[in-house]
């Protein structure tokens, strides 16, 4: 067997035995990408779906579980936005636009106080607000001193612990004034400014 030959068998048989091997080339992992910015490259279309099926959506888009009460289920709601390759959506902005569409037909996606994930598909009890005027804590409030309506949670007391402390305080609740004890949360229908002091005296009583 000429010389050269027998080296690079050797060579071969030392590569086999030692398992160093030759494999092939793997890409490098693409970067997770956070679930609120993945996007949206195709029209959101959907008529007349019912309170499951936004449901459905709004967990898709936002990655929270969602029950959804009776009478959002018998509700019909419509999402219809355009998005492209070139004008996109993110999953955040969807999620914001599910939230919108339920509140023009006074459903509200409430949050739930001890699970963070867990969201909950509900009518509201607003009778003077349209929709547009709904916020809850995680939205800024409007300028000037309309009416809005707005949803309030609480970690450590509870809402009608809270509902008691705010009538309480004299002159404080205006012409609507309305304090509704939801679950764990609390509507209130006001003038912003009294949202306002609402909120700074929820964040002195709503401690440990």
């Amino acid at each position: 067997m000429p010389f050269h030959r027998s080296i690079i068998l050797l060579l071969l048989a030392w590569v086999t035995a030692t398992g160093q091997q030759l494999s092939p080339v793997t890409p490098a992992p693409k970067p997770d990408v956070h679930l609120g910015e993945t996007k949206i490259v195709a029209d959101i279309a959907e008529t007349n779906i019912s309170g499951k099926a936004l449901a459905a959506l709004y967990r898709k888009f936002s990655g929270h579980r969602v029950i959804v009460s009776a009478a959002a289920a018998a509700a019909e709601f419509s999402v219809d936005q355009a998005a492209s390759p070139q004008h996109p959506l993110t999953y955040a902005q969807a999620a914001e636009l599910l939230k919108k569409a339920a509140g023009i037909e006074n459903f509200v996606f409430m949050p739930d106080e001890k699970d963070a994930n867990l969201e909950f598909l509900i009518i509201t009890n607003r009778t003077c607000c349209g929709h547009d005027n709904f916020y809850d804590e995680n939205e800024t409030l409007p300028e000037g001193d309309g009416v809005i309506f707005y949803l309030m949670t609480f970690k450590h007391i509870k809402p009608d612990d809270a509902a008691a402390i705010f009538k309480k305080r004299p002159g404080l609740l205006g012409t609507y004034g309305s304090v509704a004890v939801l679950n764990s949360t609390l509507e209130i229908t006001e003038n912003v400014s009294v949202i306002r002091k609402l909120i700074e005296i929820k964040q002195e009583i709503d401690k440990p």
